[in-house]
């Protein structure tokens, strides 16, 4: 956005609105931890990924609470992975001339939707999640015949949300 000369509120906006969602993980995660100090809640908002919510949050359907010292280690082996990971990349990377070609771009999404996957298969009852799942298909395709770029993206999503949370409640 700063090379295509964006303004600084279209940035800051873009930023808050990216990253809002980590309020939402935290709120659904708070339940299991509130057995836990403020500090302790404040270090695992704090080191909270979208990866190590997807498995808290498979693991907290099976459990009442969830234990602060395997939060944090499930947080600092992600960013250790990460870490790892990262420095594997940029010392091999150099030898992937073309990663696109084997498929690496594709590396994230996959391990997201490997997280998703496992997530419905952990419930007992997966017909509010094909339910989402099915609509935001729908919408977004249809989405896209209105409105420009990923804005069916995000349309999709809201609305497959509500989708979700009404069939939720009601059933």
């Amino acid at each position: 956005m700063i090379a295509a000369s964006h303004p600084v509120s279209a940035i800051i906006f873009t930023i808050f609105f990216v990253n809002i969602r980590h309020l939402l993980l935290s709120a659904a995660l708070a339940p299991y931890f509130r057995q836990q100090s403020l500090k302790q809640n404040l270090i695992t908002g704090a080191l909270l990924t979208d990866e190590t919510f997807g498995v808290a949050v498979t693991t907290a359907q099976k459990r009442k609470q969830l234990d602060f010292k395997w939060m944090l280690g499930l947080n600092l082996a992600a960013y250790l992975n990460w870490l790892l990971a990262n420095m594997a990349g940029g010392f091999f990377g150099q030898w992937i001339p073309d990663p696109e070609k084997y498929g690496m771009d594709f590396a994230l999404p996959a391990m997201f939707i490997g997280l998703l996957v496992l997530q419905i298969l952990s419930k007992k009852d997966f017909f509010i999640d094909l339910a989402v799942a099915f609509s935001s298909i729908l919408i977004v395709v249809a989405a896209s015949f209105f409105f420009p770029g990923s804005t069916g993206v995000i349309v999709a999503t809201v609305i497959a949300s509500t989708i979700g949370m009404v069939i939720g409640r009601w059933k």
